[in-house]
């Protein structure tokens, strides 16, 4: 039952963004290269993200819980927003309308949940080799980490099933919210209300934030309980900003023929 679980888990990182940006792509008409800026956008944010988290992990650590919880949360907000930002404002200058502000988060979001899944299924790969030989016999494992790595194997094949899955469904709420933060970014670089961008950042401080700081609090279950109402939240402010997308591309046509110069007549 538990590797069926572990299967399930690191399948559906992979597959749920794969399925959901099949579905968008195909009822709406969008091109996947949209899918793949945003997953690229994602990749280009931990650039200097992940080194500078590695860095100073240690030094964040020793400020407190709290403290170090919202280092992170706004690292995570600035460096992936700015991305966001940059992406919208110089190489997407076009897209502009809500449906492609889900595809472009899907794919940012999907990127994360497939890399997750992919180091999910690795994992799960080397512990079946190591629950099966001795692991003094594996050369990559010094003799003095030997009773580590045993008591590592032993831990992650004693996990309870029902919380072998919990990474699908972490991923599926953190691509619900990187779907609400693209589309929060696209509508403020759109509209020039960069207080989106701003909002943007202070969400995605708030939820990774919360999570690091809950995480060592409550129960795994109850935190995923946490993160599906904040992806909940994020769903309710991708459709408040549905009906504002359709107003702000007949704005932005009119501007656009108001400054073309009109014909002369003969």
């Amino acid at each position: 039952m538990l590797e069926t679980m572990l299967v399930i888990n690191f399948l559906g990182m992979i597959l749920i963004p794969i399925i959901a940006g099949f579905y968008f792509a195909r009822k709406f008409k969008l091109s996947w290269k949209l899918f793949l800026a945003g997953g690229l956008t994602f990749i280009a944010s931990q650039v200097l993200h992940v080194p500078l988290v590695v860095a100073l992990t240690s030094t964040f650590q020793s400020w407190g819980v709290v403290a170090y919880a919202l280092i992170l949360g706004l690292l995570a907000g600035l460096f992936e927003e700015t991305a966001r930002y940059i992406l919208f404002t110089f190489i997407l200058k076009k897209s502009r309308t809500w449906e492609e502000g889900i595809f472009i988060g899907l794919g940012h979001g999907g990127a994360e949940a497939i890399i997750f899944g992919v180091l999910a299924g690795l994992t799960f790969v080397n512990m079946l080799v190591y629950r099966t030989v001795d692991l003094s016999t594996i050369p990559s494992i010094p003799p003095e980490q030997l009773e580590l790595a045993k008591q590592q194997v032993a831990a992650y094949w004693s996990t309870p099933a029902y919380l072998a899955i919990l990474g699908a469904v972490e991923r599926l709420f953190a691509i619900c919210l990187h779907v609400a933060l693209s589309v929060m970014v696209m509508y403020g670089v759109a509209s020039k209300k960069y207080i989106w961008f701003w909002l943007a950042v202070l969400w995605h401080t708030a939820i990774d934030a919360g999570a690091v700081y809950l995480a060592q609090n409550i129960s795994m279950v109850a935190l995923e309980g946490v993160m599906g109402v904040f992806a909940i939240i994020s769903i309710g402010i991708v459709l408040w900003l549905q009906p504002r997308f359709p107003k702000l591309t007949t704005e932005m046509s009119e501007q656009i023929e108001n400054t073309e110069p009109s014909a002369e007549v003969n």
